[in-house]
């Protein structure tokens, strides 16, 4: 039996496929490795878009470019816009801050010049520490609109401190 046995195995071990079933099935594999990579996934970059776009024809190079061009242009003028309505925030900002130093100058020469009657003094006092406040909140304050109008509440609070002292 075993002799029958080895026989059998050298009698299997010659055994080759032939031409057709070789191709046919190396045909088959190679269908499905090209199917794989048609239905997989592929993943998409900016780099494939510029590829694409210098390799085929020069039209769609420029187009490309200027569009890129587009691009870092408005972003520099938002950049730019920006950074000047911030300029335009502090001279604003400081164009009220002289006015209310101005006013607050000629409190204290008035204050200093003239006799004012307790009621009054404490009144004024009271609008003075108001108005510090506001100016205190103001420039904490994140948001420049509402420090603008915490500015602009300051300095009509010492008008009317102005006006008190007018009527005297």
């Amino acid at each position: 039996m075993d002799k029958d046995l080895i026989k059998i195995l050298s009698e299997l071990k010659s055994i080759a496929p032939d031409a057709s079933y070789s191709a046919r099935s190396r045909n088959l594999l190679l269908a499905e490795i090209n199917m794989a990579k048609r239905t997989a996934p592929k993943r998409f970059s900016f780099a494939d878009v510029l590829v694409s776009a210098y390799s085929r024809k020069p039209v769609y190079a420029i187009i490309a470019t200027v569009f890129a061009l587009f691009l870092i242009v408005s972003g520099s003028a938002f950049y730019t816009v920006g950074e000047m309505n911030k300029r335009n925030f502090v001279v604003k900002a400081g164009e009220v801050n002289n006015s209310i130093q101005v006013k607050l100058d000629e409190i204290k020469y008035l204050l200093g010049s003239k006799e004012i009657d307790y009621n009054k003094g404490v009144v004024i006092q009271t609008m003075l520490l108001e108005a510090t406040e506001e100016l205190k909140q103001a420039s904490e304050e994140s948001d420049s609109n509402k420090s603008l109008e915490k500015i602009k509440s300051a300095q009509e609070t010492l008008y009317k401190i102005d006006a008190l002292l007018q009527n005297k």
